[in-house]
């Protein structure tokens, strides 16, 4: 045929041309990858494929932190829950090359299932004129958890010499402190609080300056960590228990080799809780000088993360303890926060065992 040459031509170039091309791009592996995190040479990867986002950092719709928060990292899982399908298209022009292998759990391809549903759920909301992420309501509860909480804290100082009204506004302070990580900690960590990226880091300083607790710590920990590996042992941080040789103080999953004392955790163990606030400040040293939280690897933060790390710290122990003091002897001081202490980090450790670790969970492999 006339021209059929020519159009054979034009195939075989083509195909020529894919395959030097496919043939030029590099191989990474997983650890290759991890080194790949800073601003200026950002690489992520997705369904086993590697892009260079570097150039797209500063134009991220959804902030330089929260795309650099993947850096290095496979972050298929996570870019699947928080963007529409057909995003993955502005991927493929930052594609560079295959990862080779993994460091984390693979998934298989999204079902049609959670496609579907995803769709009907963003048409429900389109159609209701709905928009998830702005509800003021929520800043009237955000508004009334964070003056509850200051005021319980007011009201402790202002009625310290009160043994009964300091243990009841004790309660109190550690009680309204817990709807504040629920809420500001929770959402902001989410992205969830409006479509605006300096929103969420003014919504998630509270659990820095307030709670004394790195939001950059629980960030990976919960975003990167147990939401894409609900479950998964030696990949969900919320699940991570001692090693096999060393038998953990409690058994949460059927793995564990099972001891006598464990007949009486439900004893002993809820009073362990009550500490969960103190393990959990000491432990953001640890994360963020280590740069990791159990299987969990940590980008190195940013000059900005390291100062409202430190200063989150220091204001949290000058309205914790150095004002207060000025006003109530230390026994005072101590037994007061103590007890609020006790209260927000059993409040809040109530929460997640019972939502992740009761007997009728399933635990995926």
């Amino acid at each position: 045929m006339p021209g059929g040459g020519e159009e054979e031509t034009e195939e075989t170039s083509t195909t020529l041309s894919k395959d030097k091309r496919e043939n030029s791009m590099r191989t990474f592996t997983w650890r290759e990858l991890s080194r790949l995190n800073s601003r200026h040479n950002a690489h992520v990867a997705y369904r086993g494929k590697v892009y260079d986002v570097s150039g797209f950092v500063a134009r991220h719709p959804g902030g330089v932190d929260q795309i650099l928060l993947g850096a290095g990292h496979d972050i298929t899982k996570v870019f699947e829950s928080y963007h529409k399908e057909e995003i993955v298209n502005v991927l493929e022009k930052f594609y560079v090359g295959e990862l080779v292998d993994n460091e984390m759990p693979v998934f298989p391809k999204t079902s049609e299932f959670y496609i579907t549903l995803k769709k009907r759920v963003d048409n429900y909301f389109k159609s209701n004129n709905i928009d998830p992420k702005v509800d003021y309501w929520m800043f009237v509860r955000y508004a009334a958890f964070l003056t509850l909480t200051f005021t319980s804290w007011y009201c402790l100082i202002l009625f310290h010499s009160s043994w009964v009204l300091g243990l009841f506004f004790s309660l109190m302070w550690g009680f309204f402190s817990a709807l504040v990580a629920m809420t500001y900690t929770h959402d902001s960590s989410h992205f969830a609080v409006t479509h605006r990226p300096w929103v969420w880091k003014l919504v998630g300083s509270v659990h820095d300056f307030y709670h004394g607790a790195s939001i950059l710590a629980w960030t990976y920990q919960h975003v990167l960590g147990h939401h894409p590996f609900t479950n998964i042992d030696g990949a969900d941080p919320d699940i991570v228990t001692a090693a096999a040789e060393v038998p953990d103080i409690r058994r949460i999953k059927w793995n564990q080799h099972w001891l006598p004392r464990y007949f009486y955790q439900h004893i002993y163990v809820p009073m362990l809780y009550c500490f969960l606030g103190i393990k959990i400040r000491l432990q953001d040293f640890y994360i963020l000088f280590t740069l990791r939280n159990s299987n969990i690897r940590v980008n190195p933060p940013t000059t900005t993360q390291w100062l409202m790390f430190l200063c989150g710290k220091m204001f949290y122990l000058t309205i914790r303890f150095i004002i207060p003091y000025q006003f109530m002897p230390l026994t005072s001081l101590l037994l007061y926060n103590g007890i609020a202490e006790m209260a927000v980090s059993y409040w809040l450790a109530l929460i997640f065992q019972t939502s992740h670790v009761i007997s009728e969970v399933e635990w995926p492999k």
